[in-house]
């Protein structure tokens, strides 16, 4: 009952993203859980409903301790899972990208996530068929490349205001009309000369201080950009070691029902041993008809039939939670 319950969900998902979510914290807990063990649209899903789950406070205040206990999901995981089925679009759920892939096309600007990009290996590439390390390569080129813009934009419409300001003096001393209507040199003609000459230095050095301050501003840049490279390696190691201790827990747990079934496997088989000395050793046609030993023999029989292949149908087709 349990497994057609969550193919009913996973192939509702299949067909739309727009499907009305429930306010019973429950039922969406089992959807989560059902599209944990699916990929591709089940990223958008799991994300698009811990949204609903936190927006509607479902979980009535306690929304970190249900991702902990109930869907086993660690806060930075599930913030990233929402930005993802926030930013992009459905189209990339019938991708291969994994979530981690996935979080940085989303992270981008909206406008670069179907560009081509270089890389510095030379390639040339979409950032759906990138993988992790190449997309976060390719977004601290484009911060870099945004900021240095930014900064250079700031500081040329700076210089052009102060250029239009010293050009506009300097228009105004050529059109004095004692220069351009009397023939002969007037006074004050070397000190307008000298003016002008003032004019240009000071032209030339405010260029100078532009270019000293885009200098100093690249420096700065490139100085807080491996400061951010920094924090960003830092966090995505704390959400890799979470998910290494989520792992590590599992496999524990895996490690202690090997040893419990290698008991229960002795056990069995030495069960077996004595069932195959007892078939060698007994005659039937020794027992009486309808007898209780034969009833319970044949009992016996039937139920090692049933549950083996109980067992060997599980094994066959395993189901994991």
């Amino acid at each position: 009952m349990e497994n057609a319950g969550r193919r009913d969900i996973t192939s509702q998902a299949e067909e739309t993203s727009a499907v009305e979510l429930s306010h019973n914290l429950t039922t969406v807990t089992t959807e989560i859980k059902a599209y944990q063990s699916i990929g591709g649209q089940a990223i958008f899903e799991i994300g698009r409903r811990l949204k609903w789950v936190k927006e509607n406070d479902l979980a009535h205040g306690e929304y970190m301790k249900w991702l902990k206990e109930s869907v086993n999901m660690n806060p930075t995981t599930a913030q990233r899972f929402v930005k993802i089925a926030s930013e992009l679009p459905n189209r990339y759920s019938s991708t291969d990208l994994g979530w981690k892939a996935l979080y940085e096309i989303a992270t981008m600007p909206p406008e670069e996530r179907d560009m081509p990009q270089h890389l510095d290996s030379g390639e040339v590439k979409k950032p759906d068929e990138m993988t992790v390390r190449e997309l976060r390569e390719t977004k601290r080129k484009l911060a870099a490349a945004y900021s240095e813009n930014m900064a250079n934009q700031t500081l040329l419409t700076q210089a052009d205001k102060k250029a239009q300001k010293l050009q506009a003096q300097v228009t105004k001393l050529q059109r004095d009309p004692e220069i351009k209507q009397v023939e002969v040199e007037p006074a004050d003609y070397q000190d307008t000369k000298a003016d002008l000459k003032a004019a240009n230095e000071k032209i030339a050095d405010l260029q100078k201080l532009v270019d000293d301050a885009v200098d100093d501003h690249n420096q700065r840049l490139a100085y807080e950009l491996e400061l951010e490279k920094a924090k960003a390696d830092q966090e995505e190691i704390k959400a890799d070691l979470s998910d290494l201790e989520v792992k590590r827990q599992n496999m524990l747990k895996q490690n202690a029902q090997i040893r419990e079934v290698q008991k229960m496997v002795k056990s069995i088989n030495e069960l077996l041993d004595n069932f195959a000395v007892l078939r060698n050793r007994l005659d039937t046609t020794m027992l009486p008809d309808e007898s209780s030993l034969v009833q319970g023999l044949t009992e016996m029989a039937d139920k090692l039939i049933e549950n083996g292949q109980v067992l060997h149908d599980d094994l066959a087709h395993p189901y994991h939670v």
